[in-house]
């Protein structure tokens, strides 16, 4: 559902060679007030004019301090939360956070996502407080980009990653700026994806004792982990209460159905984005353990409203337009990225060695 594509043995996963591409750095791209309103002990540049996220990174030794750094970030939070929607995100590099507890003091002074991560699609575990792991999706997997919990009315508004450990190839968090995709896909298939609506099916594995190291398919992650409960009763009260209607199977495994929404406008800028995995579904069903879709009554994926699909070169378009705004750049251990979720999109590298992503999910 959000575009995995298996790559062969994770010894062999190497994404394509990184381009350097020189920072822009000229003031009239960026909002000048903004920016001054940060200090005189950071320095601000993107990539490239307009191209999500915005690098904050200090300037001089004064937020070295731990301490100073931390009162920094609360002295500057407005303006951090403004930059976040004017950028589509933030990357603060270069300050004193090597340490989970660091990443947790910045995502602390955010509100929380009311709703948490029940029944989410990704094997993720909670590292401490409301910092989670990444995902245990297996290592030679690449990540499509999407918009976290697109498979669900319920959302947060935004994300936030910690590289604390990044690992020695590949494994970049990629991003999208789904800003571009509206215009990019076209009024025409735009007004037909949005008359028609979409479904979601999301598939969990029966109950299981364990979680696992990690998954090749998601589809295996046992239904009571991303749940947060054993009784199956809960779990129907659960999806009841989010609109979600389950189905449960002979085998105990269980599947969750959706009606989404294929497009809505940002509560802050009133900008009209797509927040779908309904390009992704073909993919996935392509690359991700075929001999398990083919016996799935209803495999995990997105399908328009009325049960029909995107045509071949629909799909393709789509995927086009994604591809042309998806961006990485190489990530260095400390990284803390927060992005707004529903102006730009994630997803990872597949990666060789160790690696230590965790996230945290904001309102």
């Amino acid at each position: 559902m959000h575009g995995l594509n298996r790559i062969q043995g994770a010894a062999g996963a190497r994404p394509p060679t990184q381009r350097k591409t020189p920072m822009n750095t000229i003031t009239e791209s960026l909002d000048s007030s903004l920016i001054s309103a940060l200090g005189d002990d950071v320095q601000c540049h993107e990539r490239a004019p307009g191209q999500p996220p915005l690098f904050i990174e200090p300037k001089g030794g004064a937020l070295l301090d731990r301490d100073r750094f931390r009162a920094w970030t609360r002295r500057v939070k407005p303006s951090l939360e403004q930059l976040i929607v004017r950028h589509g995100g933030i990357v603060l590099r270069g300050f004193p956070t090597p340490q989970t507890e660091d990443f947790a003091d910045i995502v602390d002074q955010f509100p929380p996502f009311q709703d948490g991560y029940v029944g989410g699609r990704a094997p993720r575990l909670q590292v401490s407080g409301r910092v989670m792991e990444s995902t245990r999706l297996d290592a030679g997997v690449k990540l499509g980009v999407h918009s976290e919990m697109a498979y669900r009315r319920q959302y947060p508004k935004r994300i936030a990653f910690f590289s604390r450990l990044t690992a020695p190839v590949g494994g970049e968090t990629t991003i999208a700026d789904a800003r571009q995709f509206v215009e990019g896909i076209g009024p025409e298939l735009v007004e037909k994806i949005a008359a028609i609506g979409i479904r979601s099916a999301l598939s969990y594995g029966p109950k299981s004792d364990t979680v696992e190291s990690s998954y090749e398919d998601q589809d295996r992650y046992g239904w009571n982990h991303a749940f947060g409960t054993e009784d199956p009763a809960e779990v129907e009260a659960r999806c009841a209460s989010r609109g979600l209607q389950p189905l449960w199977h002979d085998d105990g495994s269980l599947t969750v159905f959706a009606t989404l929404e294929p497009f809505l406008h940002h509560p802050v800028t009133g900008r009209k984005l797509y927040r779908s995995g309904l390009h992704r579904d073909h993919t996935a069903m392509a690359v991700l353990n075929p001999e398990m879709r083919k016996n799935q009554k209803y495999p995990t994926g997105m399908f328009l409203a009325n049960g029909q699909r995107l045509s071949t070169e629909e799909v393709d378009h789509i995927n086009a337009v994604c591809d042309k705004f998806t961006y990485s750049w190489p990530w260095r251990n400390g990284d803390v990225m927060i992005l707004d979720n529903l102006q730009v999109w994630h997803g990872r590298n597949p990666y060789e060695g160790r690696r230590d992503v965790q996230v945290a999910l904001l309102d």
